[in-house]
């Protein structure tokens, strides 16, 4: 009987535990919630070239750009919503032949 008691108390124990821990752990990413995100960030774009379209894809935004092909304006830029870093770019070449 005394072992069922202390196993009882024990379990309780844990639980209250465990119940602060999360109640803690909630606290502290609600309180940085508002401190994401990264401000304001450049994206290099060549001269003559225009926003075309934005797509966000998870933790990535995609912006395609149009202008003349011959600036490099033909291309899609991949950037990385947390740090607003460009991750890549998409060159797109007309007429070349697809590597198979």
């Amino acid at each position: 009987m005394q072992a069922l008691k202390a196993l009882v108390i024990g379990m309780g124990v844990l639980i209250v535990a465990g119940f602060v821990l999360l109640v803690v752990g909630l606290a502290n990413k609600f309180s940085q919630g508002g401190k994401g995100g990264f401000g304001t960030a450049e994206v290099a774009v060549p001269d003559g070239c225009t926003l075309a379209e934005t797509l966000a894809e998870g933790d990535r935004l995609l912006l395609r750009l149009e202008g003349p092909a011959e600036r490099g304006c033909a291309q899609i830029v991949v950037v990385d919503l947390e740090s607003g870093a460009v991750r890549g770019r998409l060159r797109l070449a007309p007429g070349a032949t697809p590597a198979e």
